[in-house]
């Protein structure tokens, strides 16, 4: 499956053996911890999300503060371009030694003074000019950095396919990688790829001397009628983190001969697409694996021609860093009918369970289980069961009859639906409630899509659960923090008749009575989760939510969560939390496929917030200047240390904005 560039097909090898390579600069596992930088994405290639150290606490945190706002230098592009429509800004910095380092929704890049917010260099890369982005739009959610000596670079996927290297210092690309500083991955695939399907909207990851960028997809309903033929792998190339030249390819769907190609029944791996890695994987460079959280072959919610559980699809797969062949691999879900992609980067944590010391990955779903293995091996730290699931009744499809479901940590989320979960604040709310459920086919999780009614009412939904956000994680007390919210949708099946596919799936999102949501509250929570022993620890909404709603609001609740997903950073004594702004989709892109979004200008919460990291409770809050929609990050410099909150984008000003936390 992992094909080097030296050498033919690997020997095959079997599901647990874990193939051990010479160590690749040993790292610390939570490499942020300490010194004040926020060197990646996720914190480290651990994705804790936390740095640890400094001076924030509980009593400096009443007294945040907006320090500085960074307007992102494309800004003006889609204004003064209207058939160019970015997706709200979701790009995160990183920062080194006191320099922040951004992309922007369209790609550019720019170094910030991270005390002062003032533009130290620009690289526009020019996306917007060759690219359509699939889905959703132009996005950019960060940056990777790499340094060995004095050469230090700077590492953006870009909206129109390509991965470029800049010099750290100048922003000026590194001519002597790859080609002029870029690397054209809708090449050197096993099909043609067109460059409006596929976009580099995650950062890659750097495991030791190897770089493995993530690639999203076109979802296949929204592709329209293109033969499946076209339809764009999900296969992984890993590049020379100096030269630039690939090093190995990861195919997906396995080709013949390959393991997992057996799962792919009735040749459908010769066509099958996606299955595709768009989130960030986690790297552990002292074992030198790195772990790829795979996501839902298409068509995402029939698979008529795809018989069988569809390896390596919504996997946890670990890679050897240097040759990219298999150490271990876990299906999460099989046979995915449900858009249940892995959304983010797996947690990396060293555990003593039971008293025996264990190197453990933890990996969150949209489905709201924490699925924990040994990261050595792949062996589940607790028990899974796989339990009998409700079968699909759509001609044509052959559901898996089981799925796997972990006994320990227990759901962070609601799952499937009875009538008892309905929203029952007031009697009035329920029975209106009663009455849109009515529309749809419901049951327990992993309920199929369906042709009648209104289709299959999903929950959670096709965002989550947990989704992109991801989890936080405490190494000194190794504590999870999930953040999550309930967003039902109908899954609606339907027949097509243009021979593409026999039956293509769409989805909605479902809203509840008086435009409240569907279900109880808390509409959205963040759980703690002691991952020594998987229990909660406590639980709390994310957010105060719609508590002033007219059909409410005499009740005076104080929190019921915002019904979006939250975002998040951790310091030692401190969870920051974001809730994300409100956007909705206004139609497809001038140039055909693309998505495009209008975010909200008035906000009734764009607040940070900051938790006790031991009881969930509300220690301080501060009104921004704009609601969140990307992933929060905290790092020191000048002696002061920050929270950087990205608002805008789809129609107002991207921005960064900082808060002094200190």
């Amino acid at each position: 499956m992992a094909m080097p560039e030296t050498a033919g097909k690997p020997s095959r090898t079997t599901r647990k053996a874990l193939w051990l390579s010479i160590l690749i600069g040993a790292a610390p596992l939570a490499a942020a911890a300490g010194n004040g930088d926020w060197t990646e994405y996720n914190g480290d290639k651990a994705g804790s999300r936390y740095l640890g150290g400094g001076k924030v606490s509980a009593a400096s945190v009443k007294s945040m503060k907006v320090a500085w706002r960074w307007a992102m230098p494309d800004n003006r592009i889609p204004i003064d371009n209207p058939e160019l429509r970015t997706w709200v800004n979701q790009s995160t910095p990183l920062a080194i030694d006191g320099i922040l380092y951004s992309s922007s929704p369209m790609s550019t890049v720019s170094a910030i003074d991270g005390a002062t917010g003032k533009t130290l260099w620009s690289y526009d890369p020019k996306a917007y000019i060759e690219g359509t982005p699939p889905n959703l739009g132009f996005i950019s959610r960060g940056l990777s950095y790499w340094a060995e000596g004095k050469d230090k670079r700077i590492l953006v996927g870009t909206g129109d396919g390509y991965l470029i290297a800049l010099d750290a210092t100048t922003g000026k690309p590194v001519e002597s990688w790859g080609d002029k500083g870029r690397l054209d991955l809708t090449k050197g695939l096993r099909r043609h790829v067109d460059r409006s399907l596929i976009s580099l909207t995650s950062p890659p990851i750097v495991c030791g001397n190897t770089v493995v960028p993530s690639l999203a997809v076109l979802d296949s309903f929204a592709i329209g009628r293109q033969p499946m033929k076209y339809h764009p792998p999900g296969d992984i190339q890993a590049f020379d983190v100096r030269t630039g030249k690939r090093v190995w390819h990861f195919e997906q769907p396995p080709q013949k001969g390959q393991q997992g190609n057996e799962t792919w029944e009735e040749d459908s791996w010769k066509s099958a697409g996606g299955a595709n890695m768009w989130a960030r994987p986690s790297c552990d460079e002292e074992l030198g694996l790195v772990y790829l959280p795979f996501s839902t072959p298409t068509n995402d919610f029939y698979g008529g021609h795809r018989k069988g559980d569809g390896l390596f699809g919504e996997s946890v797969v670990a890679l050897d860093a240097k040759s990219g062949k298999i150490a271990w691999y876990q299906q999460i879900v099989h046979h995915g009918l449900w858009d249940y992609d892995l959304p983010t980067a797996p947690n990396l944590m060293d555990l003593t369970v039971n008293g025996k010391k264990i190197k453990a990955l933890a990996q969150v779903t949209k489905q709201g289980f924490v699925f924990t293995f040994d990261r050595r091996t792949g062996e589940p730290v607790w028990p899974i069961e796989e339990r009998a699931v409700p079968q699909s009744t759509v001609p044509g499809e052959r559901s898996s009859p089981t799925q796997p479901f972990p006994t320990v940590p227990a759901p962070f989320v609601q799952q499937g639906v009875t009538e008892d979960d309905l929203i029952d604040l007031t009697p009035q709310l329920k029975a209106e409630a009663k009455k849109i459920l009515s529309r749809y086919n419901y049951g327990p999780l992993y309920t199929p899509p369906t042709l009648n009614k209104a289709g299959t009412l999903q929950v959670p939904g096709v965002l989550g659960g947990a989704s992109w956000a991801g989890a936080a994680f405490n190494p000194k007390r190794n504590v999870l923090y999930v953040p999550s919210f309930t967003i039902p949708f109908g899954i609606k099946v339907k027949k097509e008749n243009e021979g593409v596919y026999a039956y293509t799936g769409t989805w909605a999102g479902v809203g509840g009575p008086q435009g409240l949501p569907l279900f109880k509250p808390p509409f959205s929570t963040v759980t703690a989760i002691d991952m020594n022993t998987g229990k909660h620890l406590w639980r709390v909404p994310a957010g105060k939510g719609p508590v002033d709603h007219p059909a409410i609001k005499d009740l005076k609740l104080e929190r019921v969560g915002v019904p979006r997903e939250s975002f998040i950073a951790l310091t030692d004594d401190v969870l920051f939390l974001a809730p994300e702004g409100t956007n909705s989709v206004i139609g497809l892109s001038s140039r055909g496929n693309a998505l495009v979004t209008q975010a909200t200008a008035d906000e009734k919460e764009p607040y940070l917030y900051a938790h006790d990291v031991r009881t969930g409770d509300v220690l301080g809050e501060l009104k921004l200047p704009g609601a969140a929609f990307g992933a929060l990050m905290t790092y020191r410099a000048g002696g002061r240390q920050y929270v950087i909150v990205p608002i805008g984008g789809a129609g107002l000003p991207a921005e960064l904005v900082a808060v002094q936390v200190d």
